[in-house]
């Protein structure tokens, strides 16, 4: 009998704890900005503590452990954020050894301590200019030193990390397919977009929140359509838009069967039929980022100093947040 009370309080403090858990559970959004980073409370909408940094935010990566954010600024510093204190514990300048080091693209590896970054740098010997190829790099963290690369064509802007299959998808011209599961980094594969006359500005896509999907607007001519980049299952989907549209993010909903996307309106995108089924013009003017809330209720969008945020269901706004910064990008985790 007594074994019988221990194993049902055993089971009801477990419980207990597991809704503490679910109670504490906090989710977070982060708009980049320039000389700091504002967090948002998804829950109430209202702005944190904000977190200073060095230079203006550009691109962020989470370690797998969700204890640290690391984030690119003014293209070749690497601040690591502390998630708890919610501050920088530390900083690492890519610019080193006489060449200057800019930062196009980063994904963190799942160890927390290395990542994959594009590269393109230069520097000055003699009074003339040198300018090395580009490369998709694996760096250390703790130092920024260069452990491997490997020479990729110009004009690459995002990097995917496949986990599973250990490729790096480095997007510019073509998706460029990097095996790095091996000593030497080699490019595995080519999915051509330049010879398509495929059009792609890959800066606002955000894999981590997209359900392990890179999803990047494209068009051909006038023509937009959808490039996904799934590093689940490593497929690449061209998913053509029947009506016009001119964007600069894309987001699926929770379940995939819609994509919402954003400039200077914000657009639902059935994904089955392929076709735009609802629009609202955006009134504080032109966005960059878009991002969901996790369980897909709400739309996040950032232009300039202003966020908007809307009802998913509806397209009506739901709150709007004046920021004391401009910023480019949001990102999202729940803690």
């Amino acid at each position: 009998m007594k074994s019988k009370i221990w194993f049902l309080a055993g089971v009801m403090t477990l419980c207990l704890l597991t809704v503490i858990g679910r109670s504490e559970a906090k989710e977070l959004i982060f708009n980049l900005g320039y000389g700091k980073i504002q967090v948002i409370d998804v829950a109430t909408d209202e702005l944190l503590p904000e977190i200073t940094m060095q230079g203006w935010g550009r691109e962020a990566s989470f370690s797998a452990d969700k204890k640290f954010m690391y984030v690119t600024a003014s293209r070749h510093l690497i601040h690591k954020i502390d998630l708890q204190q919610m501050k920088v514990v530390k900083t690492i300048d890519m610019h080193s050894g006489g060449w200057q080091r800019f930062v196009f693209g980063m994904d963190l590896v799942e160890d927390g301590k290395t990542a994959y970054v594009h590269l393109f740098s230069h520097k000055t010997d003699k009074g003339e200019a040198v300018v090395a190829p580009p490369v998709v790099a694996q760096i250390d963290l703790e130092s920024g030193k260069i452990l491997r690369s490997i020479e990729v064509p110009i004009g690459v802007c995002y990097l995917a990390y496949a986990k599973n299959s250990q490729t790096i998808y480095a997007v510019g011209q073509d998706v460029y397919l990097i095996d790095v599961a091996g000593r030497e980094m080699k490019i595995s594969g080519t999915h051509p977009m330049f010879d398509k006359k495929m059009n792609i500005l890959p800066l606002f896509s955000y894999t981590a929140e997209n359900n392990g999907v890179a999803l990047l607007p494209y068009w051909i001519g006038e023509a937009p359509g959808l490039l996904s980049i799934d590093t689940n299952t490593g497929k690449i989907t061209e998913t053509p838009i029947k009506n016009p549209m001119m964007v600069y993010g894309a987001m699926y909903s929770p379940d995939m069967k819609k994509a919402y996307a954003n400039m200077d309106e914000l657009y639902v995108i059935d994904l089955a039929t392929q076709t735009i089924t609802n629009t609202e013009v955006i009134p504080s003017g032109t966005t960059f980022s878009v991002m969901t809330s996790a369980d897909g209720k709400k739309i996040y969008l950032q232009g300039g100093p202003t966020i908007t945020i809307y009802d998913a269901e509806t397209l009506k706004i739901v709150k709007e947040l004046k920021l004391s910064t401009d910023g480019m990008s949001l990102r999202r985790i729940t803690l």
